[in-house]
């Protein structure tokens, strides 16, 4: 955490001057960054579904014309793409080029934002966040502007970030408070997705242990239409999820913890059973969706092809003893009669519940 803002002042005070005699200059010029709010409607490629917004702590984004201080959209795997600034009557294009700092409720704290020639640079602190439904609200953050021979800009701000389910109001999220999973408790959040190029980058101490473990349920190594994907839980702790099995029209996956970064020590994550159904270790999660600001996993086993019948279970990442990570299964559903009416699994006759 120090490192890391003792590295964004580095670079601003390299790229504007903040020595002294280079502020009381400028001070002296009275050259200040002409910063502009701009709408929703001035996003020239539209909000994505995911997303990072910051705007003006006392602006409303769905009400006010200008409201908006940086958006930037991001891509399904994760990557921030270029974040929208306006100056004046310019608009940059910047682009992330550093995050970190001490996580808040699983979401890293200091963003780094640079135009190419970095003549603009844009730092964002997050101060407190939330979250609510799907996605992560940012409740106060400061974002600071710097330009080469100015002086920087400080805003107080509010904003959001996280992939929304579907096309939901920053209002009515907030007012509502409404989630996909039936109020079920939250988990630990888990961070974006970030699909791997390659099953190479899976580190060698979960397939190892994939090899000890859940050879049973997984073919390990075998053939899969993708390379399995990673999550990011804090500065500590990385999620994964490596595929195990692939099937005419399902497939199932293993979820792991390691270090962040990877060293030489890795855990296997067991999906617990409802009580009367223990004694098995159940390590194949089938069909999993991860909704990560909820800290959630779902699974859905379906018995046949049709998707009329089979189990959905859903579970939350939670501390476990000794400084580990492991699931808390919370719903049991299961509709055991396929009579050829494919309705949602959420809504299967409920068989166990925790909360």
């Amino acid at each position: 955490m120090r490192f890391f803002k003792s590295f964004i002042w580095t670079i601003a005070a390299t790229s504007i001057g903040l020595g002294g005699l280079q502020a009381a200059k400028a001070a002296d010029e009275d050259v200040e960054i002409a910063l502009k709010l701009f709408g929703k409607q001035d996003i020239e490629q539209g909000i994505a579904r995911c997303h990072f917004s910051i705007w003006q702590h006392n602006r409303d984004p769905d009400t006010d014309r200008y409201a908006y201080l940086l958006h930037a959209n991001v891509d399904s795997d994760g990557t921030m793409g270029p974040a929208r600034l306006k100056i004046g009557t310019t608009v940059y294009s910047l682009d992330e080029i550093v995050s970190g700092g001490e996580p808040i409720d699983g979401l890293v704290s200091q963003y780094l934002f640079s135009s190419q020639d970095r003549k603009v640079k844009v730092h964002v602190e997050l101060d407190a966040v939330s979250f609510s439904g799907d996605r992560f609200f940012i409740d106060d953050a400061d974002l600071t502007v710097f330009q080469r021979g100015k002086v920087p800009f400080v805003a107080s701000a509010k904003g959001v970030t996280g992939c929304s389910e579907e096309n939901t109001s920053v209002a009515q999220a907030e007012s509502s408070g409404s989630n996909s999973s039936g109020g079920i408790p939250a988990g630990i959040p888990i961070g974006d997705e970030k699909y791997l190029n390659d099953s190479s980058e899976v580190p060698y101490a979960l397939t190892q242990l994939m090899q000890q473990y859940a050879t049973d349920a997984c073919d390990v190594g075998g053939y899969s239409p993708w390379a399995g994907a990673r999550y990011v839980i804090n500065e500590n702790y990385l999620l994964w999820q490596i595929p195990c099995f692939s099937g005419a029209y399902q497939g199932s996956g293993v979820f792991a913890v390691t270090q962040n970064p990877p060293q030489d020590w890795g855990n296997l994550l067991t999906l617990p059973n409802p009580p009367g159904l223990e004694g098995n270790q159940n390590y194949a999660a089938m069909n999993a969706e991860v909704v990560g600001s909820r800290g959630l996993i779902k699974t859905t086993e379906l018995n046949r092809g049709a998707g009329d019948c089979g189990v959905h279970q859903v579970f939350r990442l939670i501390d476990g003893p000794g400084e580990v990570l492991e699931l808390e299964l919370m719903e049991y559903r299961e509709k055991i009669e396929c009579d050829g009416n494919a309705t949602d699994p959420e809504n299967w006759p409920l068989a166990f519940q925790s909360y």
